[in-house]
């Protein structure tokens, strides 16, 4: 008998942490139901959060941003940026350096990313906006080259307008983001799997597989 698991990840396209995780998710996924020879499916969703809900379009140089909102040091920031830039390399995501990197808003990315999921592109979208800001530097705030994104990846024009142009549904994300944060998520991600568990930050390859392990064995 085939069991389901639900992982629905708490999450931000800017958060490189965030991208770390999903990759070491996957790779934990893999080697699980290998080693294991596992009949367990794990269904991903994704669910808005925003790091920087104030944060321009036009954004913030990433020194400046983690002296203000962190209080990092340079060398803080050279010794953070290595570490995220290493576990992505280890989980198979190559960043662009880190130090390049500019902070945008994302909220047009969890509004695309709300119309995905009707058609069942939720994650390969995710994944595009992870590519496009990590991989390419590019400006995630720009509504043109998020539509590109989004076509690429099968939604239509007219889904793309709804996402950047329905008020409606633009205030159910605010809504559903405030719900997350009065539920008790403060970082991501978070994992909220089977309804039941949160798992917060990214709990690298081995760490992902122990959760899988638990989880099937109280299933």
């Amino acid at each position: 008998m085939r069991k389901t698991l639900t992982v629905k990840i708490v999450s931000d396209v800017s958060c490189p942490w965030c991208a770390v995780g999903y990759h070491e998710l996957k790779h934990a996924m893999n080697e699980f139901a290998s080693e294991t020879d596992s009949s367990l499916d794990v269904e991903i969703s994704w669910l808005p959060f925003e790091i920087n809900p104030d944060m321009s379009k036009e954004g913030q140089d990433v020194a400046s941003y983690l002296q203000q909102k962190y209080a990092m040091t340079p060398d803080a920031q050279r010794q953070t940026m290595a570490t995220i830039e290493g576990r992505g390399k280890s989980a198979g995501f190559e960043f662009k350096p880190m130090k390049d990197r500019h902070i945008y808003n994302s909220f047009d990315c969890h509004c695309l990313l709300d119309v995905a999921t009707n058609k069942g592109l939720q994650t390969p979208l995710k994944v595009a906006l992870f590519d496009l800001y990590f991989k390419q530097g590019s400006n995630i705030s720009d509504r043109q080259i998020l539509g590109e994104c989004a076509l690429g990846v099968g939604l239509s024009q007219d889904e793309i307008n709804c996402a950047f142009n329905d008020e409606k549904l633009r205030q159910a994300i605010v809504s559903q983001m405030t719900d997350i944060k009065h539920a008790g998520v403060t970082s991501v991600p978070t994992l909220i799997i089977n309804d039941k568990y949160a798992i917060s930050g990214a709990q690298g390859i081995a760490g992902y597989k122990d959760i899988l392990r638990q989880v099937n064995e109280s299933m």
